[in-house]
């Protein structure tokens, strides 16, 4: 129970308060706090660990699992309140289920841990920007029609980095997968020429 990793499960534990928090008009500015808290939180948590030598397998997991949680259900209450189109949330499943089921296997395979990249943090920043956004025009009063114009095309530029994160990520897979498969030759190689 590193610090980064309660910072993780802290963050997991406010989604449902966000989720509340949002469809109670006279609370939705607490939903954007909880909102820049766990960015906040994010980035910290992240420097933590690297700082002070606290990056753990458990963290690789759950650092992710925080990020999806806070990512899908902001992303589910936006489709609700009709701010931007319900295909942004399906291609986010999508994507998500493709990345678990393939990073299962992969795990189960490799029994590595592929921590979050650059890529997948660049993701991650263009949907948090996307969300505060959204929030703005909401707190301005912004025309709906305008806000889902705009919210749309910021979400339109966050799927295609976002796709472009999960060929990044397979590829990385692949190729960790590749050597794990020509190291476990090696050894078998090595075990068959020395009975």
């Amino acid at each position: 129970m590193t610090i980064p990793n309660i910072i993780s499960i802290i963050r997991i534990a406010l989604v449902p308060a966000f989720c509340v928090l949002y469809f109670t008009p006279d609370l939705r500015w607490a939903a954007f706090i909880i909102l820049v808290l766990s960015g906040i939180s994010d980035v910290l948590d992240g420097m933590i660990a690297r700082k002070f030598n606290l990056v753990s397998r458990v963290g690789k997991v759950l650092d992710p699992i925080a990020d999806k949680l806070f990512q899908l259900s902001t992303v589910t209450c936006l489709c609700v309140d009709g701010a931007v189109g319900w295909w942004l949330l399906c291609i986010m499943i999508a994507k998500d289920l493709f990345m678990l089921i393939g990073g299962s296997v992969f795990y189960h395979k490799t029994h590595a841990v592929i921590a979050s990249k650059w890529y997948g943090k660049l993701t991650s920043c263009l949907l948090f920007s996307m969300f505060v956004i959204s929030f703005f025009l909401d707190f301005m009063n912004a025309d709906l029609k305008t806000s889902v114009i705009i919210v749309s095309v910021l979400a339109g530029i966050t799927m295609i980095f976002s796709i472009i994160s999960a060929v990044s990520y397979t590829r990385a897979a692949v190729a960790i997968n590749n050597e794990h498969k020509k190291n476990k030759g090696l050894k078998d190689g090595y075990k068959t020429s020395h009975v």
